[in-house]
């Protein structure tokens, strides 16, 4: 059996080399881990800010139907059980917020609370009703 002696060039790679290929490979992977974390955070917020979105809409669409009686009489708008009518099946965590006064143009906002994300976290529609019924 032939013993072929090998020279320093075909050793292989030194200890030191495949430390500093693995501290690359993990601080890799671990940027990877965070980058994934920050997109799903992202994402989740995005989410509940649609989900405001569609709720703020959804209150809207619930005061057209008795729009002639608050423009008739704007004091019907800050009736206790017509504002709870209008929050009725918001999904836990989002609050809506509503004038304490009928106007024809006002915000409707819809708020929620997400700890992980540091901005605003709610959604504010303009809403205009235009003068449709005779006072």
């Amino acid at each position: 059996m032939r013993i072929v002696a090998l020279s320093n060039k075909q050793q292989g790679f030194t200890m030191t080399e495949v430390l500093i290929s693995l501290v690359v490979s993990v601080t890799s992977l671990l940027a990877l881990g965070k980058a994934q974390l920050s997109s799903l955070q992202h994402a989740t917020n995005s989410f509940q800010y649609t989900v405001a979105t569609i709720q703020a809409q959804n209150a809207i669409e619930r005061i057209w139907p008795r729009i002639c009686d608050i423009q008739r009489q704007p004091a019907r708008f800050e009736d206790v059980n017509f504002r709870a009518s209008l929050s009725q099946d918001m999904p836990s965590g989002f609050t809506l917020v509503l004038p304490n006064t009928y106007q024809d143009t006002m915000p409707i906002t819809v708020t929620w609370q997400d700890s992980r994300i540091e901005d605003n976290n709610s959604v504010s529609l303009n809403a205009s009703f235009p003068h449709l019924c005779q006072v």
